[in-house]
């Protein structure tokens, strides 16, 4: 079968033709139908770490399945599923709490074990679920990014007409605003270094929008607030948006990180003096997946907005061009 290939002993990936992956008693084999490219696939792209074994990438993935290993009894073949990303061990004491997220043995569905972004992929049972009638393949994709957007504002109490500001209108900036507007009826600023992404964050029902590029968003937002959000959420992934959430939150307010940080140097003083809560969010749980297909099922949360780029799975390489161009906001592999 083809697959796109992640060696991390060199930048990029490569298309290659690989064995059809084997399937456990608890697995099932999937025809992948359509599977979205990560932030975390970009900085994947871009990786290089000698050593590391090969990978499939990719963990956005739907498709239908082809099948069921002699232990799975739920599923059947021909059923059209999308999958979680994280794999947990379900000994651990985080899995028996239901953090599979958090599991001490994690592993993760095209990150550190093969992905979808090839024509199969083998997944164990309790990571599926079945697609509603009404979605599509390229919608259901967007359950992944929407469940750790649910899982990130969870993390705190947002009430409503409490103030809101998310910091970086990507892929999980965007749906972010649409569930603090539409679901828990806050009201929203968004701060970006894209215009047209920041006129999506509006059409999405943000009150304010502001391009740092343009104005210092501190001002404006505490301005605007009264003296600061009640919680700010970065999605940004860049220190400089996590800084600016630490400088314009209000007093005991609370910042949720939503976006992978390693070393980075950053001034936490206000996080000191002004009491600031802050949150780290990684991935979800079952609950907030089947929370995050419930909504698309239900057309609350528009997704129809990302599935507009998409590329045969030939053409992994132009969709990662596209994709890093920042000509959109989301781009979905589709292998034939």
């Amino acid at each position: 079968m083809l697959a796109v290939v992640k060696d991390f002993s060199r930048k990029g990936i490569s298309l290659q033709d690989v064995p059809t992956p084997e399937m456990s008693p608890y697995e099932v084999l999937i025809k992948v139908r359509a599977v979205g490219i990560c932030g975390s696939d970009a900085r994947i792209y871009n990786e290089v770490m000698p050593g590391r074994k090969k990978i499939i990438i990719g963990h956005e993935l739907s498709g239908e399945i082809v099948q069921c290993g002699e232990q799975v009894h739920d599923l059947r073949k021909g059923e059209r599923v999308v999958t979680e990303i994280c794999i947990g061990c379900a000994i651990c004491r985080y899995c028996k709490k239901g953090l599979i997220n958090l599991c001490d043995r994690l592993e993760e569905v095209g990150i550190t074990v093969d992905g979808g972004m090839a024509e199969f992929v083998s997944i164990p049972a309790r990571n599926v679920h079945p697609i509603p009638k009404n979605v599509s393949f390229e919608e259901a994709t967007l359950a992944d990014p929407l469940a750790c957007t649910i899982r990130g504002l969870e993390m705190v109490s947002v009430q409503p007409e409490s103030w809101v500001t998310i910091l970086g209108p990507g892929t999980i900036g965007l749906l972010a605003v649409q569930v603090a507007k539409k679901i828990l009826r806050a009201k929203v600023i968004v701060t970006g270094t894209r215009d047209e992404r920041l006129a999506l964050a509006e059409e999405f029902g943000a009150d304010y929008v502001v391009n740092v590029h343009d104005r210092d968003p501190v001002p404006f937002i505490l301005e605007t607030t009264g003296g600061g959000a009640d919680f700010s959420f970065e999605a940004a992934g860049s220190t400089e948006a996590l800084e600016n959430a630490f400088f314009s939150t209000k007093r005991n307010g609370s910042v949720v990180s939503m976006t992978v940080h390693k070393e980075i140097n950053i001034n936490i003083e206000p996080v000191i003096r002004n009491e600031l809560k802050v949150f780290g969010s990684i991935c979800y749980n079952y609950k907030e997946f089947d929370e995050a297909l419930d909504l698309i099922r239900k057309g609350k949360i528009n997704v129809e907005e990302f599935t507009g780029h998409t590329f045969p799975l030939k053409e992994a390489d132009k969709a990662f061009d596209f994709l890093m161009s920042r000509k959109g906001v989301k781009v979905i592999v589709r292998p034939e």
